[in-house]
């Protein structure tokens, strides 16, 4: 099967003639006839009823003329991005993400991504606090935000995407916390977490974890990523973070793995003038889906 084949299918269909559909593709009516004969024979499925007086669809040939005709729309509609997208003078889309995650646990990969297979796009990384990558988002400060789990509702025309799921630990001070072999053995402990913008039913949900291991414990909310670090380093509760915040566990702290894993969200406005956006966007998800599947193979 060819595009010729399909082409001359299609017009043959519109024009109820092979010689009108012959005139439109401004070639001969037996190149048409063998065309459609060919295709006829390479499917196995009669498409045309040549019997009539007028020229009408098989069953058959009407089901491929409406998947042919889609096909075509579909084809020609990102052709039309892809162009829109390559022919931009200035295709930069501005990307945030929090300001205690660890880069090497994306930036590189992306990078790398993107100047390999479009040199155009100019990936401008930013880091903020977690509470305010929705609200610069919404002011149009950035394009793209990667976020944890959103508490909060989206308002109308923003995308959510899931892109990975990173494991979540538990750090701990070993000047404070000796012969630490699971969670029963922090029992009583706070557990310190540094978003003070997460809603209660995390807390609510951290707990149940806890409980579910023998750990009874308090959620306290810090304010701001060092401040629960400091409190950690003194001993005042233990330091839930995910593998993707900047954190290297150095001579006084060790870690446990936490049973819960953080979905990293990408979210995103749909704004029709800048289809560079959904394209970054669609390139994300499938640099982390290539990601993901290495490391269940690797796993199994």
């Amino acid at each position: 099967m060819t595009i010729g084949q399909i082409k001359c299918f299609i017009a043959v269909a519109d024009e109820h003639s092979f010689a009108k559909a012959a005139n439109a593709l401004f070639i001969s009516q037996p190149a048409v006839s063998k065309s459609i004969a060919t295709l006829e024979k390479e499917l196995n499925y009669v498409l045309i009823d040549r019997g009539s007086h007028e020229l009408r669809l098989t069953l058959a040939g009407a089901k491929l003329y409406d998947l042919f005709v889609k096909m075509g729309k579909d084809y020609q509609n990102t052709i039309n991005e892809i162009n829109q997208f390559i022919n931009a003078s200035d295709t930069t889309v501005r990307i945030g993400c929090s300001d205690v995650w660890n880069p090497d646990k994306f930036y590189s990969k992306i990078s790398r991504h993107f100047s390999k297979n479009y040199s155009s796009v100019c990936l401008e990384f930013e880091d903020n606090r977690l509470p305010d990558l929705l609200a610069r988002l919404q002011a149009e400060k950035v394009d793209i935000i990667l976020t944890y789990e959103l508490y909060r509702p989206l308002q109308y025309g923003f995308t959510v995407r899931h892109l990975t799921d990173v494991d979540c630990r538990v750090l701990y001070s070993k000047t404070y916390f000796k012969s630490v072999k699971s969670l029963a053995d922090l029992n009583g402990t706070d557990i310190l977490i540094f978003d003070v913008d997460i809603e209660k039913k995390f807390g609510m949900m951290v707990k149940k974890i806890c409980s579910d291991y023998g750990f009874i414990t308090e959620v306290k909310n810090c304010s701001r990523f060092e401040s629960a670090v400091f409190n950690m380093a003194c001993g005042k509760g233990v330091l839930l973070h995910t593998e993707w915040d900047n954190i290297s566990a150095n001579t006084p702290y060790d870690s446990l793995p936490f049973p819960y894993k953080a979905s990293v969200n990408m979210v995103y406005k749909n704004v029709p003038e800048k289809p560079f956006i959904q394209l970054v966007a669609g390139e994300l998800v499938k640099i982390f889906a290539l990601e993901n599947a290495k490391q269940i193979s690797k796993d199994e």
